[in-house]
């Protein structure tokens, strides 16, 4: 079975990145056998729209979208209408980070900075904007913070460097941390098993943006996706059917997608969740305009509010659905089975 009905977007994007070590959260070695557990489904994970003050005179003038395999980037158009310039505060949550508790889910991130896990760059009429990260590690509904590096841990709560840390604790540091429901408790009948890192990790960056008097600014946020990517072979023709109404799957395109399974053919496919909200709580935004670039020329992409007349196209054009639920992109490369 495929991981496309069970990879569901979540609401506040990662695929590995050559420049720097992706970060997985790591999970015993699958043993090939017919009772073998199936393998984590990697998952993905949107980045919060970005979010500022309403002040009068402020118009938001538009939002483009525009979306590749490695790259998402939001540009969004802000209108001073009045005669003096406007200083309102801005922030952007990156998606909450956790452990997966059950074995079946795994994120991968394009840097390991937990300040920065989704390389975030902001501009603002093309002037780098310097942000302030507030970071908060939640267990039991409290931030626990200054306990986690107290105790030199890693604040990114899965991946290879926070087992080794949680692995090196001491025994009393180890109780220590499950009583205040840190991580999870050690077993005393299986003293080896590894223990889990049970925090929550929440980030937002957040600055003041002074829009100048007369003018509309482009205000540009860039990062890498924390994608799913899964591979669809032969067999999983009725998980295409599961997802065809939140894909918005036509019956052409569902009937080509579906008959290269048939054929012994398969899909390789990148699963992007994105966050549709508007820029400014009390303030009218227009629907954001989406543009997506197929990796290669007979990739297909789906996502609701899609202008069918560009799905061969290169670039993919849509207009955001009125919802504000969030938005899949799902593109469909070939691959051999």
């Amino acid at each position: 079975m495929s991981n496309l009905r069970t990879i569901m977007p979540v609401a506040i994007v990662g695929v590995a990145l050559a420049i720097t070590p992706a970060l997985a959260e790591t999970k015993p070695p699958v043993v090939e056998s017919p009772e073998a557990p199936s393998a984590p489904a990697e998952a993905s994970l949107a980045v919060g729209a970005l979010q500022v003050g309403s002040v009068a005179n402020l118009e938001v003038a538009g939002v483009d979208i525009s979306v590749t395999a490695n790259s998402v980037v939001y540009s969004y158009y802000f209108k001073n209408k009045g005669n003096a310039d406007l200083t309102v505060a801005a922030t952007l949550s990156l998606p909450e980070l956790s452990a997966g508790t059950d074995g079946t889910q795994t994120w991968t991130l394009a840097k390991n900075d937990p300040e920065n896990f989704v390389d975030l760059t902001i501009t603002a009429a093309g002037a780098a904007v310097v942000t302030k990260a507030v970071l908060h590690a939640n267990a039991l509904g409290l931030d626990r913070l200054a306990e986690i590096k107290a105790e030199h841990l890693p604040l990114i709560p899965f991946g290879a460097d926070v087992d080794k840390a949680l692995a090196a604790l001491s025994p009393e540091a180890a109780d220590r941390l499950a009583a205040l429901g840190i991580i999870s408790p050690r077993d005393p009948a299986r003293p080896k098993e590894p223990v889990t890192a049970d925090w929550s990790l929440d980030v937002v960056r957040s600055w003041r943006q002074v829009l100048p008097a007369g003018k509309t600014i482009p205000i540009v946020v860039k990062f890498v996706p924390v994608a799913a990517h899964y591979h669809l072979v032969k067999g999983d023709e009725d998980d295409l059917n599961d997802v065809k109404e939140e894909l918005c799957l036509k019956p052409p395109v569902l009937s080509m997608l579906q008959s290269r399974l048939k054929g012994n053919g398969a899909w390789n496919v990148t699963d992007i969740s994105l966050a549709d909200d508007a820029p400014a709580r009390w303030i009218e935004s227009p629907a954001a305009t989406l543009s997506v670039q197929k990796p290669k020329a007979d990739a297909i992409v789906a996502f609701c509010g899609m202008d069918d007349k560009t799905a061969t196209k290169a670039t993919v054009l849509g207009t955001a659905p009125d919802q504000n639920e969030g938005i899949r992109i799902v593109i469909f490369e070939p691959a051999a089975k």
